[in-house]
Parts: C-alpha cells; structure tokens; sequence
C-alpha cells in the first residue's frame, strides 16, 4: 500500500474517532484542554513531536498534483503550523480552543467525522 494511502487512512480514522468525542464528550473538552495547557512542558513537547511527524513526512512525500495525495499533504503541513502554534503561541491556541470554540465542538465533531469517512472512502 502507498505510504499517502496509509497516511490518509490513519488521519482518517483519527478524525472520526476524535470527532466521536467532541460530540459525545464536549462538556469534558474544555477541561482536558485547560489542564494540557497549564501545562507548558507537554504543550511544547506535543509541538515537537507534531513538527517531527509532519516533517518526516513532508520530506519524502509534498506531492502537490491535484489528487487525494494533496490533500494528505495539505493536512501535514497543517500539523506542522499546529506544532509551531504549540510552540510558539500555546495562549492564543488555548485561547481559541477553550474559550471561543466551546460551544462549537459538537459542530466540529460532526465536520470530523464527515472528512474522516470521506477521506477514508478514498482510493
């Protein structure tokens, strides 16, 4: 199997999963979220290793063609501006992750889970 499809198939079945929770878990969100960035040693080491995944597999595979192998592109380089974020704006993340989008993570959840199958049912 191609190591894009492999890639997309596991981004797949993390955002479905994760989507699960945000709609059946939301009221704890706001919680795990608060105590991961009162954390500044995990929120910088989650930074480090998103930056990791995303540059390994940007380094061999930025394909930019136009099929579903961009849009598994387009989620690593996504990763990796979100492991900068961690790093280097860890409050203006937390900020928008518990305050402003509190009450949307049922929405969020449903939008998950809709691009995890989609991505999922690709070929």
């Amino acid at each position: 199997m191609d190591t894009s499809l492999i890639t997309l198939k596991i981004l797949a079945i993390y955002l479905i999963i994760s989507g699960f929770f945000l709609i059946f878990k939301r009221k704890d969100v706001p919680h795990l979220l608060k105590d991961f960035f009162d954390h500044p040693a995990t929120t910088y080491l989650t930074g480090v290793i998103l930056i990791f995944l995303s540059s390994m597999y940007l380094i061999q595979y930025n394909i930019w063609d136009g099929t579903w192998k961009t849009l598994v592109t387009i989620f690593a380089w996504m990763v990796g501006l979100k492991g900068l974020t961690y790093i280097f704006a860890p409050k203006l993340l937390s900020e928008l992750a518990i305050k402003k989008s509190k009450r949307f993570f049922a929405t969020y959840g449903v939008i998950a889970i809709i691009v995890g199958v989609y991505l999922f049912s690709l070929n």
